[in-house]
């Protein structure tokens, strides 16, 4: 007889909202600085980058990978976009410097919102910031005209619901892109220890799904596909070196911010995501949709 699956070497694990929202924050409360010294580059997007050359440098793969979102979001001047998991307001200070937009970020963590505030204000563009879990935000209906967002829907329970929310919060034409890792086959959702550490430093937050279900939702929801791009996974192996790299050279510097056993178990935790990164287990897309008028017709 098959041995049960122990339930921490389970993907899926079930929780009220306000558990599921303290899992996702905690993985974010540490000193901001941190995260700096770990991400580097000048928008500190704690996620995979874009390395479009062999020379390109950390600030440049970051808004290679920025630039995508605004080509698949179409921007104009004068649009309003919305970041879900703005993070610490670098992606959305970027895109609203550039092109000419203004914008909101929302996130779960309240140091990332201060920071997120602070760095619009230096910048100053048109961006506001707040401590607000997509599941409470309620803006006026239709009214932006971009929504993206940046490996953050993995972190939720209910994803054909937050879809639907993002089409009411849209006008008509108006398009989402998120950038998201899937699972190549669900048979990788059952994981060993090496996988029980990296969902432990996320609290058990990680709801990965495979490409196809995505696609699905997102079709019952209402949304009209319009790209697809599948960022080779080379770019998330080198913006892990990268990152590995100032965990090494920043050492000091984040075990007196976080403490080295915190220090500790980050490492670990990006080695064996760079080593899960020369496998076969995951995919990382961008996945770029438009709201459509259910009635029109081609």
């Amino acid at each position: 007889m098959k041995k049960p699956v122990p339930a921490e070497h389970q993907l899926y694990q079930s929780y009220s909202t306000e558990e599921e929202l303290d899992r996702i924050k905690g993985h974010y409360e540490q000193d901001p600085k941190f995260f700096y010294l770990l991400t580097g580059g000048t928008w500190n997007t704690y996620s995979c980058t874009l390395w479009e050359r062999e020379d390109s440098t950390p600030t440049e793969a970051e808004e290679a990978k920025l630039d995508l979102f605004a080509r698949g979001m179409d921007l104009k001047p004068g649009m309003r976009i919305l970041d879900v998991g703005s993070g610490w307001g670098g992606p959305l200070v970027y895109l609203c410097k550039k092109y000419g937009v203004s914008g909101v970020g929302i996130s779960v963590n309240a140091d990332q919102t201060v920071e997120a505030n602070a760095r619009a204000e230096r910048y100053g563009v048109d961006a506001k910031f707040y401590l607000k879990p997509w599941q409470e935000y309620e803006p006026e209906l239709g009214s932006f005209d971009g929504i993206y967002s940046d490996e953050v829907i993995t972190h939720f329970q209910h994803l054909d619901q937050f879809f639907a929310c993002c089409y009411e919060w849209l006008r008509k034409g108006g398009r989402m892109v998120h950038k998201e890792l899937h699972y190549t086959h669900m048979r990788h959702s059952i994981f060993g220890r090496m996988g029980e550490h990296v969902h432990g430093v996320y609290n058990y937050s990680g709801n990965y799904v495979i490409l196809a279900s995505e696609l699905q939702m997102l079709n019952d929801t209402g949304f009209e596909i319009v790209d697809h791009i599948q960022m080779p996974i080379t770019n998330y192996q080198r913006t892990m070196d990268y990152w590995l790299k100032n965990t090494f050279d920043h050492k000091e510097e984040m075990i007196e911010l976080g403490g080295e056993p915190h220090w500790r178990d980050f490492r670990k935790y990006l080695k064996i995501i760079r080593r899960l990164f020369s496998t076969n287990a995951m995919s990382c897309d961008v996945v770029v949709s438009q709201k459509i008028d259910p009635d029109d017709h081609a």
